[in-house]
């Protein structure tokens, strides 16, 4: 990985982790990139209601790994469309 994916990998994750409501800063993020739900949770191999779940508050917060999980998704997508 390198140095400045690791990066903003940390400050996303970091960012999510550390917010009061981090399914909002989940979809934050994931619009930033411009990213679909139903693109982010074909990434994951998780349904779109997942993802919708999370950022709605209708699941618990994301642990630590569904965080991981789900920025490097997010970045394995922007690279995908010639980003990074």
């Amino acid at each position: 990985m390198s140095d400045a994916r690791e990066e903003l990998s940390r400050r996303i994750a970091g960012e999510i982790t550390l917010s009061d409501d981090p399914g909002a800063t989940l979809r934050k993020w994931r619009t930033d990139f411009d990213v679909s739900q139903t693109e982010l949770a074909d990434q994951l191999d998780v349904s779109s209601s997942v993802i919708s779940d999370y950022e709605s508050g209708r699941r618990e917060s994301p642990g630590i790994g569904v965080v991981r999980r789900t920025v490097d998704g997010l970045l394995d997508i922007d690279e995908q469309r010639g980003g990074g």
